[in-house]
C-alpha cells in the first residue's frame, strides 16, 4: 500500500462523510419543516456538537484532493477528476465558511421564545446556501469515486 492509496482512500472517506451529513440536512432538516421556535432549539443543540467534525471532514477532505491531484499528476484523467474534486470542495468550504457560518453564529443568539423579526429570511438564506454546499461537497465525492476506478 503506497502513500498514494492511503491519501486517496482518506479523501473518499472524509468527503462521503461531508456530502452524507449534508445529505441528511437535506433530507431530514429543512428549517420550514419545524416552527421557528422548535428549528432554532435543534439547531443550537446540534451545532456545538458538529462544527469542529464538519470542519476538519470538509477542509480536510478538500487538503487531501489537493495532495491527491498532486500525486497522480503522471495519469491525467485522474489527476483532473482529483482537482476538479478540489476545486468543489473549496466551493463547498468557501460557503460553509462565508455564507453558513455568519448565519448559524446570528442564529446561536435567538431566544427560541422570542424570535427576531424576519428571522424566516435568514434561515432561508442559509437553506439556499446548504444547497450549493450539498451539490459542490456531493459532486465533489463523486468525482473521488470515479477516479479511483478510472487509474491507472
Amino acid at each position: 500500500m503506497t502513500v498514494r492509496n492511503v491519501l486517496l482512500f482518506l479523501t473518499e472517506v472524509l468527503f462521503a462523510l461531508t456530502a452524507g451529513r449534508a445529505f441528511w440536512v437535506w433530507l431530514g432538516e429543512n428549517p420550514f419543516n419545524m416552527s421557528g421556535p422548535t428549528y432554532v432549539e435543534f439547531f443550537k443543540q446540534l451545532d456545538v456538537r458538529i462544527a469542529l467534525p464538519i470542519a476538519v471532514t470538509g477542509i480536510g477532505a478538500t487538503v487531501l484532493a489537493g495532495i491527491s491531484a498532486v500525486l497522480h499528476k503522471r495519469d491525467p484523467r485522474t489527476f483532473y477528476l482529483l482537482l476538479t474534486a478540489f476545486g468543489l470542495g473549496l466551493v463547498g468550504c468557501f460557503v460553509t465558511i462565508f455564507f453558513n457560518v455568519p448565519i448559524n453564529e446570528r442564529l446561536a443568539t435567538w431566544n427560541p421564545s422570542a424570535l427576531p423579526p424576519g428571522y424566516e429570511e435568514y434561515l432561508r438564506r442559509w437553506w439556499e446556501w446548504h444547497h450549493v454546499r450539498l451539490v459542490a461537497m456531493f459532486t465533489a465525492m463523486c468525482l473521488v469515486f470515479a477516479a479511483v476506478l478510472l487509474r491507472k
